[in-house]
């Protein structure tokens, strides 16, 4: 059982069957995070980049202990790109659009999205969904894993460099597996110090916004069903661990976001996804 600190009843997440090695999942998360890096325009800012780690590292040591892999390097990295997003690749690298930086109302907001990738790491949802759907070697699911999450030109520059001739769509996450995600994120943020219910707050947000014009995250994760109110449920259950004030250092990270250049517009090869 997933322990956050509380005595009440939580949902027990177990990961899914995978018959890829952990070392697999460092090996297709390193090509992938390469082929991210050399197509997307990650943003050069050390404060930015420190305030995101800090948030990654705290959730990162929560991580339930029969889900830690001393193997995964875990990283964190902003992409300088207005749509609202993040993703996180098999083994630990991890991509938050700024975008979802500027949305976001709270640190506990940012964190949530954080947790939810997180969690989709811990659980190694994807090399188990390259399990669940049919036999690849690895060396064949790098291009499909990132081509689902981010899509458009990286996706086809590494399926190109795989030597693919599958589809992608597959590995784009199911909403068992986003369900997984969300209440293990939730956990998580508990042990680590935030209000799960910000998790809920921040799909609110991003459902909310999904009508102007439609948001990115939601083509990669879709929404199970109900998923404001099962979060919100699963944070009753939960006690928070220290409780913290992020508020200041929250404000900081805004202010400095916002006297930056522009983010840079989103690629066209990535906007039919």
């Amino acid at each position: 059982m997933l322990i956050a600190g509380s005595t009440s009843a939580q949902t027990v997440i177990s990961a899914p069957p995978n018959k890829y090695s952990v070392q697999d999942d460092v090996k297709v998360g390193k090509e992938a995070a390469s082929a991210v890096e050399r197509e997307q325009p990650i943003l050069r800012d050390d404060e930015i980049t420190a305030y995101v780690a800090s948030i990654g590292e705290r959730l990162v040591a929560v991580v339930p202990a029969d889900l830690q892999h001393p193997e995964f390097q875990y990283s964190f990295k902003v992409v300088n790109i207005g749509d609202i997003n993040a993703f996180a690749l098999p083994g630990g690298p991890m991509y938050v659009n700024r975008g979802m930086l500027g949305v976001a109302h709270t640190e506990g907001e940012i964190a949530g999205v954080m947790a939810h990738e997180l969690a989709h790491v811990a659980l190694r949802h994807g090399t188990a969904q390259a399990t669940a759907a049919t036999k690849y070697e690895v060396g064949e699911i790098a291009g499909s894993i990132i081509g689902a999450i981010i899509g458009g030109r990286v996706g086809s520059v590494v399926s190109r460099g795989s030597q693919l001739g599958i589809g992608i769509s597959f590995l784009r996450f199911s909403r068992e597996y986003e369900k997984q995600a969300d209440l293990l994120g939730a956990q998580m943020m508990a042990r680590a110090g935030y209000d799960p219910t910000e998790m809920a707050n921040v799909f609110r947000t991003i459902e909310e916004r999904s009508g102007n014009g439609g948001v990115e995250f939601l083509s990669d994760h879709p929404n199970p069903g109900n998923r404001v109110e099962y979060i919100t449920a699963e944070a009753q259950s939960l006690r928070v661990e220290h409780p913290l004030d992020s508020g200041p250092e929250f404000e900081r990270m805004q202010a400095h976001l916002r006297a930056l250049p522009p983010p840079r517009e989103k690629p066209k090869e990535q906007s039919g996804r």
